[in-house]
């Protein structure tokens, strides 16, 4: 004679509570629990200068990040600048003027760096670095 199965709905709620016990985010009381750290920084970000702002106006990277001013010419021909308030850590301490370059410059540590073209009024950045 021949085994009877189980009934199909028993069998499905048996699954269903097996796959919620192994997917619980019950770490049961240990300091073992993974945490979520959110997105993760950059460790290489551009700004642009499209006309005359900065793009994105505040860059976000980590410690060791490289920001990239990808500098274009201004609308007047110019070019712009890239001037920190304060003492921002890394190399070249200021950009000058310039257009048509790159200039990528790394942060070695944490704080809110912020920058202006002084020749584009309102022409206004910072660099976050955590």
């Amino acid at each position: 004679m021949r085994p009877r199965s189980a009934n199909p709905i028993l069998r499905s709620a048996a699954l269903l509570l097996l796959f919620a016990a192994c997917s619980s985010g019950d770490t049961g009381g240990t300091d073992n629990a993974v945490t979520n750290p959110g997105p993760a920084r950059p460790d290489t970000l551009d700004v642009f200068t499209p006309g005359n702002i900065f793009s994105p106006t505040s860059a976000e990277i980590r410690v060791g990040g490289t920001i990239r001013w990808r500098i274009s010419e201004s609308p007047d021909g110019r070019g712009h600048n890239v001037i920190f308030s304060g003492n921002a850590p890394g190399k070249p301490a200021d950009i000058p003027i310039v257009k048509g370059v790159v200039v990528p410059r790394t942060f070695t540590r944490t704080g809110t760096f912020p920058y202006t073209c002084t020749i584009h009024p309102g022409m206004d950045g910072d660099v976050v670095v955590r």
